[in-house]
């Protein structure tokens, strides 16, 4: 059976954890939460990046999500690759509609 100081110390810790997830939250809204938010990793480099190009670098392959670092080793630097890659195929990019600042 809970003490009635048990149940107050697990309420309180439930309001402090609500308070601090709607201060990250209105951080975020107002540009200056965390600046890796909403990022994705790049399928070959593994880095987090806030925009990456969707292709298939393989033949049969599936579908890669490459950062703009990667992208010309995968594609010879041409949108629709060229004969040194000739299994490219560009399918559009995916931008990060939550990165923070500017």
């Amino acid at each position: 059976m809970r003490t009635m100081i048990q149940f107050n110390a697990e309420r309180w810790s439930e309001r402090l954890l609500k308070k601090r997830k709607k201060l990250e939250k209105r951080a975020q809204r107002m540009g200056v939460g965390d600046p890796l938010a909403g990022s994705k990793p790049c399928d070959i480099c593994s880095s987090r990046v806030h925009l990456l190009i969707r292709c298939v670098v393989e033949e049969g392959g599936s579908w890669k999500m490459v950062c703009g670092k990667c992208w010309p080793d995968v594609s010879g630097g041409i949108p629709d690759g060229d004969a040194n890659h000739p299994h490219y195929k560009y399918g559009g990019l995916w931008k990060n509609r939550r990165k923070q600042g500017k």
